[in-house]
């Protein structure tokens, strides 16, 4: 009942957010389940704005043939004839170069999606001792292609060529009480995430040299408290997920505190364990909140704008969701799973920890669009209130 009261009153304040996310969007701007038609945010009569699309749990969902060569790449998985790969459990996600980079905590390693040339691949460096996984949380790519792999298992964050081969292994210099547990790259620095200092370790990315450390700030309240992700927007803005408190904590790359967002609630723009962070072109942000199996969006001011997702056994559904990513490229690869007239802008995908029992994906991919003939015009302003005081009672 509790659960049920939660949901419906997500569902009444989705519609009055309807109108927030038309205005933003207005001016910013395969896996099996059941087929029970487009499932939609928000739902009718509102015009939509995401879709759910498909899911991902095995390499025939993304199309791979049987004996598909692999090059420098090493395929695994239960039917090696075939080359079937099955998804694990998994948590971070990065979208680049257009693919997927998932780290599979369960089979520790990480599985690149082509859905390009309709492939799992993962790292020929994983066969390397020096390369080898341990507990793979979260994974980055730079502009020149290479692959960061944060390892809680090993502490340290394990860096792979764009060929797949091994390269080098960071964190050992790190204190004892360090614990990286996510990472990102921008322009020349790679930024680590140590949930156990409470920091962000930058680094520069070719020496691999520590150049400063961010999210340690004398006034209350500005501090990183138990992060998880990180994220970067266009312009360079940090956006941090903090269970400690709750919040979506954002600063400039000097280490300024910007602002915040958030707060222990069960009320839209509250979380309970946040979790995944992503930042798309138009500036929106999307937050991944564990505990309610839902993603949460943003604009660039941080003001909510609506949801998606939920717990449940039907399509679109999240199972204790983790990592997030979103993406501009393979649009023409997924509009096909879109309702007719319903054209996918950006593409989002959210990593599901649980939930294969229910049919939930590994990976859901949702699309953030708009359809064909509906209106996504701000409505005009209400009229002015007659202002005439009432009459005292006789």
């Amino acid at each position: 009942m509790q659960a049920s009261c939660k949901r419906c009153r997500r569902t009444s304040v989705l519609k009055m957010l309807a109108l927030s996310l038309a205005l933003a969007l207005g001016a910013g701007c395969a896996g099996k389940t059941a087929n029970i038609g487009p499932v939609f945010w928000p739902p009718p009569p509102d015009a939509p704005h995401i879709q759910y699309l498909t899911g991902i749990n095995t390499s025939r969902d993304v199309g791979e043939k049987k004996n598909q060569d692999a090059f420098s790449l090493i395929v695994t998985g239960t039917d090696q004839a075939t080359r079937v790969r099955k998804l694990g459990k998994s948590y971070g996600i990065a979208a680049a170069n257009n693919k997927l980079y998932l780290a599979e905590i369960g089979n520790m390693e990480v599985v690149v999606i082509d859905p390009v040339k309709g492939v799992f691949e993962s790292p020929s460096g994983l066969l390397d001792p020096r390369g080898k996984l341990k507990v793979p949380v979260n994974v980055a790519v730079d502009k020149t292609g290479n692959l960061y792999v944060a390892d809680t298992g090993r502490g340290e964050v394990v860096v792979y060529a764009p060929d797949g081969h091994f390269v080098k292994a960071i964190g050992k210099e790190f204190p004892p009480t360090s614990k990286i547990v996510a990472v990102a790259t921008y322009e020349d620095n790679l930024y680590l995430l140590d949930a156990g200092t409470g920091e962000i370790r930058v680094l520069d990315i070719k020496s691999g040299e520590q150049v400063t450390t961010l999210g340690k700030i004398d006034k209350q309240g500005q501090s990183l408290v138990l992060p998880t992700n990180l994220s970067f927007d266009d312009k360079g803005f940090i956006y941090v997920t903090n269970t400690g408190n709750n919040r979506v904590m954002k600063y400039d790359r000097d280490g300024n505190y910007l602002g915040n967002v958030g707060g222990i609630g069960d009320r839209v723009g509250n979380f309970s364990r946040p979790k995944g962070i992503a930042v798309d072109k138009a500036g929106r942000i999307y937050v991944v909140d564990a505990a309610f199996s839902m993603v949460q969006v943003f604009d660039d001011k941080m003001h909510i704008l609506t949801f998606f997702g939920e717990p449940g056994h039907e399509a679109g559904s999240l199972n204790l969701p983790a990592g997030i990513a979103v993406s501009n490229e393979n649009l023409d690869i997924y509009q096909k799973f879109a309702a007719p007239g319903f054209k996918v802008e950006t593409l989002i995908y959210v990593v599901n920890q649980l939930g294969q029992e229910f049919n939930i994906p590994r990976i859901s991919v949702y699309g953030m669009g708009k359809m064909e003939g509906a209106n996504y015009d701000p409505p005009p302003p209400p009229k002015a209130k007659d202002q005439t005081k009432p009459k005292a009672a006789q």
